[in-house]
C-alpha cells in the first residue's frame, strides 16, 4: 500500500541532483545565454555571469608557450586570449549550451551575430579542434589554418587538449581570471 505524502528514492535523488546543479550554477543542454563577454582564456568566456567553454575547440592555457616560425618562444595562450578579446570588444554574444564539463563550464556554441567563435579561433590557428569526444566539428577550420601556417601552425606547440585546468565555480572564477588577465595586461 502506498502512503500519501511520501516520496520515493528516485524523487530524493532527482531533488538532490537538481539542487546541486542550481547551487553550482550549472547549465542545461539547450540553455541559452547572451550578453557582453569577458575572456578568461582562449576557449573560456564569461557571458551573462556564466562561465562558458567554447564547444569543439581547445586553446593553449594562459601560461603556455609555443615556438613561432623562427623557433622563438612566445606566449601563445595569452595571444589567443587577447586576440579573442580584441575580436569581441563590445560585441554581444549568444551561447547555446551543449553540455556542462567537469570544470563547471557550460560547453556552448557561441555566436557573435552569425559568426561561430569556435570556427573563428580554429581558422585563425588560435585553437585546435577538439577530437576527444567526437567534437570534431571544427577540423575543417583547423585544416585551413594548418594549410596557411597560421597561429599555432606557424611553428610548434604542445597539444593543449590535455592541459591542466582549474575548476570554474561561480564564487571564484571571475575574480581569479580577472586577476590573471590583469597581470598579463600589465606586462
Amino acid at each position: 500500500m502506498r502512503k500519501t505524502g511520501s516520496i520515493g528514492p528516485a524523487a530524493v535523488i532527482a531533488a538532490a541532483f537538481f539542487s546541486t546543479m542550481a547551487a553550482l550554477g550549472g547549465a542545461w543542454a539547450g540553455d541559452s545565454v547572451s550578453g557582453k563577454v569577458r575572456v578568461l582564456n582562449g576557449d573560456t568566456l564569461i557571458v551573462g555571469g556564466q562561465v562558458v567553454g567554447l564547444y569543439g575547440v581547445v586553446a593553449p592555457g594562459l601560461k603556455q608557450s609555443c615556438l613561432n616560425a623562427k623557433a622563438q618562444s612566445y606566449a601563445c595562450g595569452t595571444v589567443a586570449a587577447k586576440a579573442l578579446a580584441a575580436h569581441l570588444r563590445d560585441a554581444t554574444v549568444t551561447c547555446r549550451t551543449r553540455e556542462t564539463d567537469s570544470y563547471g563550464r557550460a560547453i556552448s556554441v557561441c555566436l557573435r551575430d552569425k559568426e561561430d567563435l569556435s570556427a573563428w579561433l580554429a581558422e585563425k590557428g588560435l585553437a585546435m579542434a577538439d577530437r576527444r569526444t567526437g567534437q570534431a566539428a571544427y577540423v575543417g577550420a583547423e585544416t585551413l589554418a594548418w594549410g596557411k601556417r597560421l597561429g599555432l601552425w606557424a611553428g610548434s606547440f604542445e597539444d593543449p587538449t590535455n592541459r591542466p585546468r582549474t575548476a570554474y565555480n561561480r564564487a571564484n572564477a571571475v575574480a581569479n581570471a580577472a586577476a590573471d588577465i590583469d597581470k598579463l595586461d600589465a606586462r
